[in-house]
């Protein structure tokens, strides 16, 4: 099986180790010598020259050679490698031989030897080398041969293509007082270390030994203290042949993943060895094959069976206690930390990277000091770990935020937070900085740094994000009213300020009535108010913010009355008293009918009521205005009758304040009938009937003659025709309809009655007919779930029926009927003709001709708002030159409906319900010859 090469972080090392060399270990009152520079690329450096910083040597070796008693050997680090090198130095216990990394280019100080040594001591005495890396192939990385008092510390030490017996480092058996510490040891294959028999005083502290072990063969005094030990199927610690010495606060553990075969044991002690050695405070994980201990022979799989046996490691940790992974470091809460003995011998003061010991907070202390096991220690996860900044915008302050993790919760007092906003400069003590940018940035952003320091100048940490600046968006806001069936009075006004960058500093809102203004806080919410007279008003809000900008937005508010379905009840018959007295009206009469009151209808806050006016017995042609009473009479007709003819039209008028309403009669005599089909109400306590006109898009739901909603053919005298409505109108939301109803080819004079209920037969009626008459009406009964019924007195005849709109209540468009279409309330106005083509008002002076279409705006037209969703519009075709019928719709194709159907010659009028169309405006479509058109306006729906 191939071997692993460990892999190490050349330039992180490098840096570190550099900055990290003053740790090392201590001579007493050394004494001060002659410095020699060595730098291979150096211009002019020379191997036969003076080693000055002028004019250093090239290599290492001939400085070695120069290097005398209390010199110091400084090395460049260059991105070369030097040549190996043989040190004989001979300094003394006052004044070693110092052999030091130097900066360069910040490169490692890195020997190289190619099937050769890279660093050897030979005959050496008291030498101390720091930062001077070794690397090699096929042979030792260091050699240490007959020398005394060496320390080897701060680094990388390599060995490759080794035939797994060859260590990286080795000492014999004539050296001692050898210290290689905080050493970064590795090869693919094969023991790190081996000391030979003979070898005496070595101590290995703070070092990281990957992949082969550590092996002492006969060594006086091996002291191992807080070194992390990872094999690849080899024994981590191996004290054989009578070796004596200690292995404390050391962590073994494998190295990586390998399936091994083979016993292998963390720690091995043979039995000549065993009595001289302690082991104690270290953490063993055994190879998938190994066990944690061999000691003198016998195998022990826990520490607890080596503690058992041997009387050794009562502070050991095993695999029952912690799972080592990767390099065996230690993380918050690991056992590893703070569990260590600090009096170990050979035990550092700092960890293999040059961090201080430290004692965390979170952890209990179970060794002896703070000292982690293994080679590095847990250090203050105290960290800058970003900002925190929201985007930017020109002229507009903006905050930044360090974000500091300080599990240890330490203190912060004295910390200084430099943020660099991208080239201006702001220091702080809370962790918070403030700027304004005066432009924008690109596409990239700015970059925003910030350098956290404690109060002793030294560095906690930094970070930095990319931010955008943009310019500041205009002040925005909307604004949206509507009302609800059940309080159809009270307008529901949401309002949402757009994303401002300064703070809003005013927010005022007008409701258009008068009322007094409304301040709020919230950026958006909902306010209702409820205005004391029907209409459209214009919502103002008047936004100010810290930037001194100041916007207004301004919404609609239609508020009106909820429908309420009622009847049919007969309210008034001239014929024989019913409402008013027992006689036709004459000529220029007037009947004034007390509605409030009456007839179900309620005593108050009841703005207006629709009617099914019919005229009978009339005596000369003429026509009837319906208004409320105590206003001025309109120049408008809401029924077009000839002598002898009965004629029904549905009429929806205002109440008067006194409760009552008035019909004038033009000419002649005529007996007045109206029947009651419901009322527009403000009133409380009916919120399950008060309902909202939602229009649709004209549709055809009933046509005896080809079949659509009923089977095809005439209904018969005394017959009663169910009709159901499309799917949406199905629901709990559907109270009523609005249906333009159209009788044809009846076999006699009769009459029809549209209702959801009631007696059968009904004592009303909506659509009088005469035999072969074609006629229509608009009609609006209850049609509860979307279901209503339609009533023949007599005869035989043809029924149509065209949807216009639907009455729903508060239940529409909700989760308890999602389909159904929310309706708006209904303002009354006064009638007003807006369009007469007799005489040139609303469209041109002259008849409508055949397939001909007028589009007249209605949108400003008696108070009627743009957003109107429909007009009520008493729609009356003139002496048309030929049987056709007119259709009135909001935009866009002609629907296949009839509003008014007409006879050649007859003036017949009819109450339209029309959507309005985009641009404002309705459309009103002549079918066939020419035909004189005249629209009065009764009232508007407003939007839902």
């Amino acid at each position: 099986m191939g071997r692993r090469q460990p892999l190490v972080s050349t330039a992180a090392l490098a840096v570190l180790f550099v900055s990290c060399l003053g740790s090392g270990v201590a001579h007493a009152d050394t004494v001060a010598g002659t410095a020699f520079h060595v730098d291979d690329a150096a211009t002019g450096c020379s191997d036969t020259g003076p080693g000055s910083a002028a004019e250093p040597f090239c290599q290492i070796q001939p400085a070695a050679d120069a290097a005398a008693p209390g010199d110091t050997v400084y090395v460049a680090g260059r991105n070369t490698a030097y040549a190996p090198v043989t040190i004989r130095s001979a300094g003394t216990a006052d004044a070693p031989v110092t052999f030091l990394s130097a900066p360069g280019d910040g490169s490692a100080v890195t020997v190289v030897g190619k099937g050769t040594t890279a660093v050897t001591f030979s005959g050496a005495q008291y030498v101390d080398l720091a930062g001077i890396w070794a690397r090699t192939s096929g042979t030792t990385a260091l050699a240490v041969t007959g020398s005394q008092h060496i320390t080897y510390r701060v680094a990388v030490l390599q060995s490759t293509l080794v035939d797994g017996t060859t260590p990286v480092i080795a000492v014999d058996g004539s050296s001692s007082g050898i210290s290689l510490a905080r050493l970064h040891v590795s090869q693919p294959h094969g023991p790190d270390f081996r000391s030979a028999a003979g070898a005496r005083d070595i101590t290995l502290a703070g070092d990281s030994f990957q992949v082969g072990g550590v092996l002492a063969d006969g060594t006086t005094g091996i002291d191992l203290a807080g070194d992390t030990v990872a094999t690849d199927c080899a024994d981590g610690v191996s004290l054989t042949d009578g070796s004596s010495g200690s292995v404390e606060n050391t962590v073994v553990l494998p190295y990586g993943t390998t399936t091994c075969t083979g016993t292998h044991a963390g720690i091995t002690v043979d039995a000549a060895s065993a009595p001289q050695v302690t082991a104690d405070y270290n953490a063993l994980n055994p190879s998938s094959a190994g066990t944690d201990y061999d000691w003198a022979g016998t195998a022990y799989a826990t520490a607890q069976a080596f503690r058992a046996g041997t009387g050794q490691g009562t502070h050991d940790l095993d695999q029952t206690d912690l799972t080592l992974a990767g390099l065996g470091l230690p993380a918050e809460h690991s056992p590893l930390v703070d569990s260590a003995d600090t009096d170990a011998p050979g035990e550092l003061s700092t960890d293999i990277d040059g961090h201080a010991r430290v004692d965390d907070p979170l952890v209990p202390d179970t060794g002896i000091g703070h000292d982690d096991r293994g080679a590095t220690e847990f250090q203050d996860p105290l960290t800058v770990n970003g900002i925190k900044m929201g985007r930017g915008y020109v002229g507009v302050p903006v905050t930044a935020t360090a974000q500091v993790s300080n599990p240890w919760s330490d203190s912060t007092t004295g910390f200084t937070y430099a943020f660099d906003f991208g080239g201006t400069t702001v220091t702080s003590t809370t962790g918070s900085a403030t700027h304004t940018y005066t432009q924008a940035t690109g596409i990239g952003g700015v970059q925003v740094a910030v350098v956290v320091d404690r109060a002793d100048g030294t560095r906690v940490g930094a970070a930095d994000i990319w931010a955008l600046v943009d310019p500041a968006p205009d002040l925005t806001s909307t604004v949206g009213c509507a009302t609800s069936p059940s309080a159809p009075d009270t307008a529901s006004c949401s309002y949402d300020v757009g994303f401002d960058p300064y703070a809003v500093t005013g927010d005022r809102i007008t409701y258009g009535d008068g009322s007094t203004a409304v301040s709020v806080t919230a950026l958006s919410d909902t306010l209702k108010h409820t205005y004391a007279a029907p209409g459209t008003y214009t919502v103002t809000q008047t936004i100010t913010d810290s930037g001194g900008r100041t916007t207004t937005t301004t919404g609609k508010a239609t508020v009106g009355a909820a429908f309420v379905s009622a009847g049919p009840e007969r309210l008034l018959d001239t014929r024989d008293g019913t409402g008013a007295a027992k006689r036709p009206v004459g000529p220029g009469g007037v009947v004034r009918l007390k509605v409030l009151g009456v007839g179900g209808i309620p005593a108050s806050r009841v703005t207006g009521v629709t009617l099914n006016i019919t005229d009978a017995g009339a005596t000369a042609a003429g026509y009837v205005t319906v208004y409320p009473d105590g206003t001025t009479r309109p120049n408008a007709s809401n029924l077009n009758f000839q002598a002898g003819q009965d004629n029904p039209n549905l009429v929806t008028v205002r109440v008067g304040t006194d409760g009552y309403i008035d019909l004038y009669n033009a000419h002649g005599d005529v007996n007045l009938i109206a029947d009651l089909a419901g009322y527009y109400t403000t009133a409380t306590g009916l919120e399950q009937d008060m309902s909202a006109l939602a229009t649709v898009t004209p549709t055809r739901v009933l046509d005896t003659r080809s079949g659509i909603g009923a089977p095809k053919g005439a209904v018969g005298p005394g017959s009663t025709t169910t009709i159901t409505l499309p799917k949406y109108t199905q629901g709990g939301a559907t109270d009523g309809a609005v249906l333009n109803v159209t009788v044809t080819g009846g076999t006699s004079s009769g009459y029809i009655t549209v209702a959801c209920d009631g007696p059968n037969p009904p004592t009303t009626s909506t659509l009088n007919y005469r035999a072969g008459q074609t006629a229509s009406n608009l009609a609006a009964p209850c049609a509860y779930s979307g279901t209503f019924h339609i009533y023949n007195s007599a005869g035989h005849v043809h029924l149509i029926a065209d949807l216009q709109g639907v009455y729903t209540n508060d239940l529409a468009n909700s989760g308890d009927d999602p389909d159904a279409p929310r309706g708006g309330p209904f303002v009354g106005t006064t009638p007003t003709r807006f369009l007469d083509t007799r005489a040139g008002l609303g469209a041109p002076d002259k008849s409508l001709g055949a397939g001909g279409t007028l589009t007249v705006k209605v949108a400003g037209v008696d108070g009627v708002p743009a957003g109107a969703s429909a007009v009520l519009v008493n729609l009356t075709g003139v002496t048309p030159t030929v049987n056709t019928h007119l259709t009135a719709y909001g935009d866009g194709s002609l629907p296949n409906v009839s509003n008014d159907n007409l006879t050649a010659g007859q003036t017949r009028p009819i109450l339209a319900v029309v959507p309005v169309g985009a641009d404002g405006s309705i459309r009103i479509h002549n079918a066939l010859g020419s035909v004189d058109v005249v629209a009065d306006l009764e009232g508007y729906f407003g939007a839902s």
